[in-house]
């Protein structure tokens, strides 16, 4: 099988497909001859292959940047832009925001696989139970995502017509329970007819199993049905000891060009560089730098520089950055006993590190360093110092190399780590395509290599780059340069992690901290977590949790809107439903010093990034009063979400 495999609609190219007329749709913009796409299994097939991108792509692959600056692990800061996340702030988002309600002609396509598979003479019995069965997985995924994000979505299970004046007027699921109650219909049939092996980019029995086991945890945070533990615990068992799957030796590689194959891989998309650019995906464009020559050479005062200026590698448009928050979950290996701790907390730390105190901290209290051409940096920056949340510490840690050490703080702070840190984001003195990427002060990808000190002129404002889903294009990161690029939509170290909340909320701690181990020893190369409490245990699921679905559409986020719902330790001792705290708070960045002797995390401050808020009504987004408003003229009454 090829590296790729070509997911397209060729064989019916020209073809249009059902599109919108009104509320709903009923007719297509343009004709065709259905006899044509029904005609064989190949026309069927093409069919199904293109109801993908809406059903699955489009809503389980991609948006990583965007979805993670929601949560603490990432930040969205552009200066050129002048932009940061205002859904995180919630001062963009408002009832008439819409997260997808309806998505009437994705419905429509997956009721027309149902409806014309059953009717066909030229499809076999097997062929019909299998795309019947996808087509109940493609339907599944789609009513799933608006479950997760508005809680109630308009069911329609069939194809209509022009005489279907009942179905004009179908409502709104009137409950969560009851979407979910429908969404798992489809994902239990796409799991009995499904077969146990696909083509690449097609789903599978294993495939629907992982989904089902996603939607069964969530549903259970929004239903308290403890049903759907057993849900989640069961799939996910059964696709660990199919064993189909392995978890990858390196857990980098299943995101990049080095393993799009990769036997941990449930289902992934793929696009071939025949259509696909660096400009086609946020996780390439959007998170990598621009660094022209000019900015880069000589960057550092002692010559330290390991781009060529004559060579640009780099001309990506960054506005998503990886922050503190999340470096601070990979744990490090404490030389000294071999234990894993937080970084901070670990004897190569404590033994040459020494605290220097914030309080009163100024302007370049740190360092003041004078770039190449003059021009003053200076650590904090002006910008750090002003904040909104006086609830947070500005500083949360400031320090320095004792003068009896020779090591640095780059490699104090960063060797020994979780492996998985390396593989999801660049750090100072990271490797990156045969390059050494230098971000301490005057670093040649550093904050403020270019010409705004705070950073945010396509490069970092907090200190680190993404590293995970990047390929390396050739000849550089620009946006018309064409690649090979995938996106992991299911894969093996997931259901681990299901299985670990699972068992938690069971009680079931033993449980609990064998599955979290094994992706914690395997993926991060760490000793295992010895918990034996229920809270210690939430603790390193959490954080197991934090590191190894990292930057991966989306999880983390619907994962915190989980443990608020559960309360408790996996929200601070909040109550049930209370306020998200970690995505009710600022984020932190880092700053070392050009002779890395020296460091400063603070919040990160630009553009009022510290103006963080969750409030309740965000447990679900809204349904977009302009399609309540709009239904409710053709006579259907929809009811809005709680708060909007």
């Amino acid at each position: 099988m090829n590296k790729y495999q070509k997911i397209g609609f060729a064989c019916l190219a020209g073809l249009s497909i059902l599109s919108s007329c009104d509320v709903m749709d009923t007719e297509p913009f343009e004709t065709y001859s259905e006899d044509l796409v029904w005609s064989s299994k190949e026309t069927v097939d093409a069919f199904v292959i293109e109801t993908y991108p809406g059903t699955i792509a489009n809503n389980f692959a991609g948006g990583c940047g965007s979805w993670e600056s929601l949560t603490p692990n990432g930040a969205q800061c552009d200066q050129v832009g002048n932009s940061i996340n205002t859904k995180a702030t919630e001062t963009g988002i408002d009832a008439y925001t819409d997260y997808g309600f309806g998505r009437f002609g994705e419905q429509r396509r997956c009721n027309m696989v149902l409806e014309k598979v059953a009717e066909s003479t030229v499809l076999t019995e097997l062929q019909k139970k299998e795309l019947t069965a996808e087509a109940h997985y493609l339907r599944g995924a789609l009513w799933f995502d608006m479950t997760r994000k508005m809680g109630r979505f308009v069911p329609i299970d069939k194809v209509l017509d022009q005489n279907d004046t009942e179905a004009f007027k179908t409502p709104a699921t009137a409950s969560v329970e009851e979407s979910y109650r429908l969404v798992m219909d489809e994902l239990d049939q796409a799991v009995e007819g499904l077969p146990e092996t696909s083509d690449q980019g097609r789903a599978n029995r294993y495939a629907a199993l992982a989904l089902r086991s996603r939607a069964a945890l969530q549903a259970y945070a929004y239903t308290k049905d403890s049903k759907y533990l057993d849900v989640v615990i069961n799939s996910s068992n059964e696709v660990v000891n199919s064993g189909k799957y392995t978890l990858a030796d390196n857990y980098g590689d299943i995101f990049d060009e080095n393993s799009p194959n990769d036997n941990e891989i449930i289902l992934a998309r793929y696009y071939l560089d025949k259509d696909a650019t660096v400009g086609s995906f946020e996780e390439m464009i959007l998170a990598l730098p621009n660094l022209p020559g000019d900015d880069v050479k000589n960057g550092s005062s002692n010559g330290e520089n390991t781009l060529d200026p004559n060579v640009k590698t780099f001309d990506g448009w960054g506005m998503y950055w990886p922050t503190q928050d999340l470096v601070d979950q990979y744990l490090a290996i404490d030389e000294k006993t071999g234990e894993a701790k937080i970084w901070n907390e670990t004897s190569q730390y404590l033994d040459n590190i020494e605290t220097i105190p914030s309080e009163g901290l100024g302007v370049g209290g740190v360092e003041v360093f004078k770039r190449f051409d003059g021009e003053t940096r200076n650590l904090p920056t002006a910008n750090d110092l002003i904040t909104g949340r006086t609830d947070y510490p500005l500083f949360k840690q400031v320090g320095k190399v004792k003068s009896s050490s020779n090591r640095t703080v780059t490699d104090i702070m960063y060797n020994n780590r979780d492996k998985r840190m390396d593989a999801t984001v660049i750090r100072d003195m990271s490797e990156f395509w045969g390059l050494t990427m230098t971000l301490n002060m005057g670093g040649n990808a550093s904050q403020g290599v270019r010409s705004k000190e705070d950073g945010g002129w396509y490069t970092t404002t907090t200190g680190y780059y993404w590293r995970k889903n990047t390929v390396k294009p050739d000849p550089r990161a620009f946006a018309s340069v064409k690649i090979n690029f995938h996106y992991v939509i299911a894969r093996l170290g997931e259901m681990y992690m299901n299985m670990a909340e699972a068992y938690l909320l069971k009680g079931d701690v033993t449980k609990a901290v064998e599955m979290l181990n094994v992706t914690r020893v395997k993926h991060g190369g760490l000793p295992p977590s010895n918990a034996t409490t229920l809270n210690d245990a939430w603790t390193d699921y959490l954080r197991e949790r934090r590191v190894e679905m990292a930057y991966e559409n989306g999880d983390i986020y619907f994962s915190y809107l989980r443990w608020g719902k559960y309360g408790g330790a996996s929200n601070y001792g909040r109550a049930s439903g209370d306020v998200i705290k970690d995505l009710n708070a600022p984020v932190y960045k880092i700053g070392i010093t050009s002779d890395r002797k020296s460091f400063c995390v603070g919040q990160l401050t630009l553009l009022n990034s510290w103006n963080r808020n969750f409030t309740t009504r965000r447990y679900l987004f809204p349904i977009p009063q302009g399609a309540i408003d709009k239904r409710a003229a053709d006579g259907i009454i929809d009811k809005q979400n709680e708060g909007w």
